[in-house]
């Protein structure tokens, strides 16, 4: 799993710190999200099985 461009991670902090786009953007914007969560959630999920 790669890590996000430098846009892709502008996106991910302003989303974070809970400023939205408009529509239809915001889909894109909230997409971008969920995905880098998973990939968060999944990268320690892998930590703790390689323990």
């Amino acid at each position: 799993m790669n890590s996000p461009t430098d846009e892709q991670a502008a996106l991910i902090k302003i989303t974070m710190e809970g400023k939205r786009m408009n529509y239809p953007d915001r889909y894109d914007q909230e997409n971008l999200l969920n995905l880098h969560k998973a990939k968060i959630h999944l990268e320690m999920t892998i930590g703790l099985l390689s323990q």
